[in-house]
């Protein structure tokens, strides 16, 4: 049995993506046999009861929450608040794990500085890139000699960290984002979901879920709105406040867009199933949209059996093409609303993308993905 100790650095349990991706993870390893235990900051005004209840997941893995300094609660100190609290918690890891593991173990991760604090006893160290530095490639490449293996989530990743790091192919595995397909494809009819969710019977609906950072698109999304006819209604799903009150403020935003706010990851397969059309605006303006993401949301959304409208950009094409969606030109709301229209008007088409999405969504559940990197860890040890 491997042992793994998953490490994250962020609030959990919390709304953000990235906690409920390190919770699913964990769940999977677990599942396939592997001794998990995930550590966690402790942070302050976090219920550390309910975390599996909170995510839907089972109970086979441990959570350990190690002390860090949090200073979140100071607004103007967040960026200072992050790098002290990011050091101090790599640090007590590194004591933790000198005590708690043993060197055969696998230390796991998309934090490179606990990993790097890590390799220096431990040598089965694993980094998921999910992001790409773009400045200090020097201190980066100091950093990556001490991994043993990187994840990366999409190939234009891959290839720039062989080409900017020269990390060899062997110590990489490719591996998308993946999705609980069960908890999507739920057996409940537009209709019924809709007067669960307290949505209009008669108006065709578009859900955009998740975070409203611009460069999402959201703010395409919203000018689309002037495009689109008064019964066609555009939902947002998620945010934090203050992103909330800025897409709120957009002088752009019309009546048909409706802001509902941060919803429970549990209420999101209602949502999806409301829908007649789901949106994926992201912009091609900024890498981290344009290249470095792998959305979690587009792998839910192909899993509701819903058409998909999105940015027609590397980072979400590495998925999606012609069969199972439709492209449209980035950061161009009249693009977007042809896009939207067509699969309203076009109900062959929207279904064919739909199934094929669900068909090729199959390929990317947790259970598999948690296979493929326990497969490439003992190919590779």
């Amino acid at each position: 049995m491997k042992k793994i100790f998953l490490i994250f650095h962020g609030r959990f349990p919390s709304e953000k993506a990235a906690s409920l991706f390190a919770a699913k993870s964990c769940e999977a390893f677990a599942e396939l046999g592997s001794e998990l235990v995930l550590l966690v900051p402790r942070r302050l005004k976090i219920d550390r009861n309910s975390p599996f209840k909170f995510y839907g997941v089972k109970e086979n893995f441990k959570i350990v929450y190690l002390p860090t300094i949090d200073l979140f609660f100071i607004p103007w100190f967040s960026k200072i608040a992050f790098y002290l609290s990011y050091l101090a918690f790599s640090k007590v890891c590194f004591f933790y794990l000198l005590f708690e593991a043993k060197k055969e173990d696998i230390i796991y991760s998309n934090e490179i500085l606990p990993l790097f604090f890590a390799s220096f006893i431990f040598s089965n160290t694993f980094y998921e890139l999910h992001d790409f530095p773009e400045s200090k490639f020097s201190f980066c490449k100091k950093m990556f000699k001490r991994m043993k293996w990187f994840l990366t989530t999409n190939t234009w990743k891959m290839e720039k960290l062989k080409s900017t790091f020269g990390i060899s192919s062997e110590k990489i595995i490719l591996e998308l984002n993946a999705v609980d397909i069960g908890e999507f494809n739920i057996d409940i009819s537009q209709e019924d979901a809709r007067k669960k969710l307290s949505l209009p019977l008669d108006k065709k609906i578009i859900v955009y879920t998740g975070h409203l950072y611009r460069w999402k698109g959201v703010d395409t999304l919203v000018e689309t709105g002037a495009f689109l006819n008064e019964d066609t209604l555009v939902y947002l799903v998620g945010g934090t406040e203050k992103d909330i009150e800025r897409v709120k403020n957009l002088k752009s935003r019309g009546e048909n867009i409706i802001i509902v706010g941060n919803r429970s990851h549990s209420e999101m397969p209602y949502w999806q199933k409301a829908s007649d059309v789901f949106a994926l605006p992201n912009t091609a303006k900024e890498d981290i949209s344009k290249y470095y993401t792998s959305p979690m949301k587009l792998f839910e959304y192909m899993a509701s059996k819903r058409p998909i409208v999105a940015s027609n950009i590397p980072s979400i094409t590495e998925i999606l093409n012609d069969t199972n969606s439709i492209l449209v030109e980035p950061d161009d709301p009249k693009s977007l609303a042809e896009g939207i229209k067509k699969a309203l008007e076009d109900f062959e088409l929207s279904h064919n993308i739909s199934e094929k999405a669900f068909e090729d969504v199959q390929q990317h559940s947790w259970e598999k993905r948690a296979k493929k990197i326990l497969d490439f860890i003992d190919n590779t040890a």
